[in-house]
């Protein structure tokens, strides 16, 4: 595991004194909101991809009725 660059730690210093919580619990914190931010990106992108989807299958279907006119 890498070490944080120092701007972040002295961030990190700051919160964690004003807070007057650990520094595991602080990481902890950060990395459930991250993996939450990402997670939900994922389902965006997911719901995208299945609405793109079936506005093609919409698309193609008024294609084909105008073709049957």
């Amino acid at each position: 595991m890498s070490s944080i660059p120092l701007p972040l730690a002295e961030r990190l210093d700051a919160i964690v004194e004003q807070l007057d919580i650990s520094y595991d619990q602080a990481v902890a914190e950060a990395i459930s909101a991250w993996i939450d931010r990402e997670e939900e990106r994922r389902l965006f992108a997911l719901r995208t991809l299945v609405s793109t989807n079936s506005m093609l299958v919409e698309g193609n279907r008024v294609k084909d009725w105008a073709d049957s006119l």
